[in-house]
């Protein structure tokens, strides 16, 4: 799989103009396509970096931020390391005490790591639910 098609796939049915157009910008890039491979780096979390840098120009409301700006926001994200641009990633613990490990196995339908085909099916079918997500918020139409 390319970076590219990596992009294309991420982007596939997303229904916010503003995020395909940036995402249509970001295929004529072939300078960083390598980067669009990057595990950590994606289009979710470039959405959540592009609101954040948004956040700081908004005056009573209302953005006013060129197609460029946000472009090159968006190269910056895949280009540059999450650490240079103070992304932090949460890490999970596992760790469980034998009094949560008692109340989790009694709420949930698990046993001995074994999830009911009920839960799985749901699962699964979350999963394959498009997330629709958007640039700046608001309805994506």
């Amino acid at each position: 799989m390319t970076g590219f098609e990596r992009l294309k796939e991420q982007v596939k049915d997303q229904e916010d103009k503003a995020l395909v157009q940036t995402v249509e910008y970001l295929l004529t890039r072939e300078d960083i396509e390598e980067d669009y491979l990057k595990e950590e780096k994606t289009l979710e979390g470039m959405c959540k970096f592009i609101k954040n840098k948004a956040k700081k120009y908004m005056k009573n409301g209302w953005n006013y931020i060129t197609n460029e700006v946000v472009y090159s926001w968006a190269v910056m994200y895949f280009s540059l390391p999450d650490l240079f641009l103070g992304i932090e990633h949460k890490e999970v613990t596992k760790t469980k005490t034998k009094s949560n490990t008692k109340k989790s196995s009694k709420s949930s339908n698990t046993k001995n790591n074994i999830v009911s085909l009920e839960q799985a099916k749901k699962e699964i079918e979350k999963k394959k639910e498009t997330t629709q997500l958007s640039l700046f918020g608001g309805v994506a139409k």
